[in-house]
């Protein structure tokens, strides 16, 4: 049955004829899991083959290998079970990356409670038994791990005070490749404001230089805990002076607080101006650095009368916005290509997926246009990210049945590959 619907996958799914990009099957078995834009698969020239991890039946971690000399796709290898059958257990999602000496390694947050290790026992593979190990216990929630050499950093939001709410934004960090682990390190701080749109949620963490770009907004407000957001923020991490800075490099100190999160705002958002069933005017906003040190934000944003796809170019002291679709808003990642970008998003009726590349100052190019695969009654894509280093595998994606996807434990739906 499982061999059928793979194969049915891939004859369902189409693209433009201009388009070179193809549909591979991950796995036809996954659940729900709410994903960032980090750590979905990666690809490893050593090995050369791109790795993908997922979550499968009862929220198991999983992971598989396709091999780009074979081009085939190893057997799946479970990394851990965890046997969660919860309305929450969407939320312990497992983030995929590599250490400097090629090792596979497998971040995941227990919601609210710690934050969890699993390496492979060999380099550049997935096969034989995972070890794990706890390494925070600090309230973790969504972990973004950067890798620099033999050090490690996990951002994570710490799940502070749910009763106003609260989220404050932190990170640990280890310097001899995860074996210690620092205390935490609070960086992003709103207070318990009073319009109670204090959770910090962070959605694109990316590394350059030194640099580690994090891009969130504020959550909360009076409808509680992740009751509605406002605003995108964008500033980075000095990892040489563990200092935050402005996207411009003006000094924040050791942390963001509420008195500099003005500093920090690139987009403002009105979190009561949004269309029926919509709690959030933001949709995964993410920056990027270019080669010429100048970075570029992508995100969506949703209005009652609106709903648009926007860069946002920052260069000289001054950020420049470029509307690229004024049809949807459901944007899901960007990576830098060249000296511009790529970045994918999906049209709004969730059946399609656009690639498309951009360099300031040009007009973006379309590069695929695909037909998502819809399977077992799925019909919404949460995420789809570019693969790490990426190497002929794009995009991994995932597919989920939106009314239901909170009380499904028993892996049914697939997760795809973009080829191209």
């Amino acid at each position: 049955m499982r061999v059928l619907l793979a194969a049915l996958l891939l004859l369902v799914f189409s693209a433009t004829p201009a388009n070179a990009a193809t549909v591979d099957t991950v796995t036809p078995t996954s659940v729900y899991g709410c994903l960032r834009t980090n750590g979905a698969g990666l690809y490893d020239a050593i090995a050369k083959k791109t790795f993908v991890t997922w979550s499968g039946t009862k929220h198991d971690i999983y992971v598989k290998a396709f091999d780009h000399t074979a081009n085939t796709w190893s057997a799946a290898v479970k990394v851990a079970t965890l046997n969660l059958t919860h309305s929450n257990a969407y939320h312990d999602y497992p983030v995929l990356t590599q250490l400097a000496d090629g090792t596979l390694v497998v971040f995941r947050a227990t919601h609210g409670k710690s934050m969890h290790l699993y390496q492979a026992p060999t380099a550049h593979s997935i096969t034989g038994t995972w070890s794990a190990r706890t390494i925070s216990s600090d309230k973790t929630t969504y972990p973004e791990p950067i890798v620099t050499g033999n050090t490690i950093h996990v951002f994570y939001s710490q799940n502070t005070d749910l009763s106003h709410p609260y989220r404050i934004y932190r990170f640990i960090k280890s310097t001899d490749s995860g074996k210690t682990w620092s205390a935490p390190k609070t960086i992003i701080d709103s207070g318990r404001t009073s319009d109670k749109y204090s959770e910090v949620y962070a959605f694109g963490v990316t590394e350059k230089a030194g640099k580690v770009h994090l891009t969130w907004s504020m959550h909360g407000g009076p409808k509680g805990h992740n009751g509605g957001g406002k605003n995108i923020y964008a500033a980075y991490f000095d990892t040489a002076t563990a200092t935050m800075r402005t996207v411009g490099g003006a000094s924040l100190g050791a942390g963001v607080d509420a008195a500099e999160l003005a500093q920090t705002r690139v987009v403002t958002t009105n979190p009561t101006d949004l269309p029926s069933g919509k709690a959030l005017p933001e949709e995964n906003p993410v920056t990027v650095q270019l080669p010429d040190g100048s970075v570029v934000l992508g995100y969506g944003v949703h209005t009652k009368t609106s709903a648009k796809i926007v860069l946002a170019h920052f260069s000289n002291g001054a950020w420049t916005s470029t509307t690229i679709d004024s049809t949807t808003s459901l944007f899901k990642d960007i990576a830098v290509v060249g000296n511009g970008v790529e970045f994918v998003y999906a049209t709004a009726d969730k059946k399609r997926l656009v690639s498309k590349l951009w360099t300031p100052g040009g007009s973006a190019t379309t590069k695929f246009d695909l037909t998502v695969p819809y399977a077992s009654g799925a019909d919404t894509t949460f995420y789809a990210d570019f693969v790490e280093n990426r190497n002929g595998i794009s995009v991994i994606a995932n597919t989920i049945h939106q009314e239901t996807r909170k009380d499904v434990h028993t892996a049914k739906w697939p997760i795809f590959a973009i080829k191209d």
